[in-house]
């Protein structure tokens, strides 16, 4: 029996200034063919088909997808949840190294702000008046 898969939605990690090192990553990206070779990459994984990844060492659930075109290309993401997909970096095989360590650096940025977000919205959520009150 075939399993469903859960239809996902990629989105672009985006710092603080609202800069997205990923999109800033692909649109630099010369290689055309490589651009869609890329932009597929992400669609499938949407579609539940992450092909060759791996979990980074030391990421706390980040991981890397691989692209066997060209310099052999990378995409460094985290899952959340059942339907979300957070882009952090790309990087060519060569910068791998160093597009993990961004990527590291990005996730906790991401994970810091969201704990902040959350906890901003439960102190809104106590400082409400009760209806009726």
């Amino acid at each position: 029996m075939v399993k469903p898969t859960t239809p996902r939605k990629a989105n672009e990690y985006e710092d603080s200034d609202g800069r997205s090192p990923f999109g800033e990553w692909l649109t630099a990206l010369k290689d055309v063919r490589g651009k869609v070779k890329i932009t597929k990459a992400i669609t499938q994984m949407e579609g539940g088909n992450f092909g060759d990844h791996k979990a980074i060492t030391g990421g706390s659930g980040l991981y890397e997808r691989r692209i066997d075109f060209g310099p052999g290309y990378r995409i460094y993401y985290i899952i959340e949840g059942d339907k979300l997909i957070i882009i952090f970096a790309g990087s060519e095989k060569k910068d791998q190294q160093q597009a993990i360590d961004n990527a590291k650096d990005y996730y906790a940025d991401y994970k810091k702000r969201k704990k902040e977000e959350s906890d901003s919205a439960a102190k809104g959520k106590q400082s409400r008046p009760k209806k009726g009150k």
